[in-house]
């Protein structure tokens, strides 16, 4: 979620001169977000789905529907005519309003589903996590592709490698060794450096390489997964994760405001990487306090 705040901010604040390829570490945040989804989808008891499904309709689809409508208020009082009502109740009934959102809430009620038909065997999982990605590569792009379906897919793929690892994580962990993270990290590196110019973004079926797109994900997981038993706890980004719903609502409006305010203060980006850091911070600020306010008036969006 930091990543994306991030990305947000350099977008917004930098403008045209916006330095950072979008692969190079923004496609990586959102394939660790639902990694993530799919680790805390496993669970050493039996499935229960229906508890699963309520708790995919209570804290992902009621705050879909509330935050996208709750924003489109200053969209239709700052775009005017260009814009008009229907069309923006239109995309939020279809899943058009949050792409992100759309495609984890499908992935996850067909992920659940799936855990629930095959009582979690792993051999059934992995085979049809590798058909949705064969069906994501090769299906031709769904013009409408309503609530994400498709971009749904491959997010589904991811689930199923975070719940396998959380199922098996005790195999993975033998190879938790320092000289692997430097391998995976180097390695990682290459990747990024043979990537260059080629389009690997995760929407809209705009993945050019599927072996090369893979091959990254997976690096950078097992990269991430060697790694996190040495990064010491901090409550900050505990909170963050743990909000991480409301972050990503804000994560759009907070860098656009911030960088408006600093640009219109005489504090324009003009290639100074100390004001961008700067507008970061502010940024990171701002929506950890507009979260924090946000979960005080509707403490039911998360599981505090």
């Amino acid at each position: 979620m930091i990543l994306i705040l991030v990305y947000h901010t350099e977008v917004y604040y930098k403008g045209e001169d916006v330095a950072t390829p979008y692969y190079v570490y923004t496609t990586n945040a959102i394939i660790l977000f639902y990694f993530i989804s799919g680790f805390l989808l496993y669970k050493e008891t039996s499935f229960d789905i229906r508890h699963k499904l309520y708790s995919i309709g209570r804290y992902l689809l009621v705050p879909y529907f509330l935050f996208t409508s709750v924003i489109a208020i200053p969209k239709l009082l700052i775009r005017g005519s260009e814009i008009h009502l229907l069309e923006i109740v239109s995309n939020i009934l279809l899943g058009n309003a949050s792409w992100f959102i759309a495609a984890l809430i499908v992935a996850e009620v067909l992920f659940s589903i799936m855990i629930w038909i095959s009582r979690g065997k792993s051999i059934w999982l992995s085979t049809l996590a590798i058909l949705m990605f064969v069906s994501y590569y090769f299906l031709p792009y769904d013009q409408h592709n309503y609530w994400q379906w498709q971009d749904a897919l491959l997010a589904f793929d991811f689930l199923c490698l975070g719940y396998l690892y959380n199922k098996h994580k005790d195999v993975f962990h033998t190879f938790n060794k320092p000289y692997i993270s430097l391998l995976l990290f180097l390695f990682l590196i290459l990747i990024k450096i043979y990537e260059y110019d080629i389009d690997l973004s995760m929407r809209r079926i705009a993945i050019e390489h599927a072996p090369l797109f893979m091959t990254d994900a997976v690096v950078w997981l097992w990269f991430i997964i060697t790694i996190i038993k040495y990064i010491p706890r901090c409550k900050l980004m505990e909170w963050t994760g743990r909000y991480s719903i409301i972050y990503y609502f804000v994560c759009g409006g907070c860098p656009l405001i911030v960088s408006l305010v600093m640009n219109k203060a005489g504090f324009e980006y003009d290639g100074n990487i100390i004001r961008y850091m700067l507008a970061f911070i502010v940024t990171y600020i701002f929506a950890t306090l507009l979260t924090w306010i946000i979960n005080k008036l509707f403490p039911f969006l998360t599981k505090s």
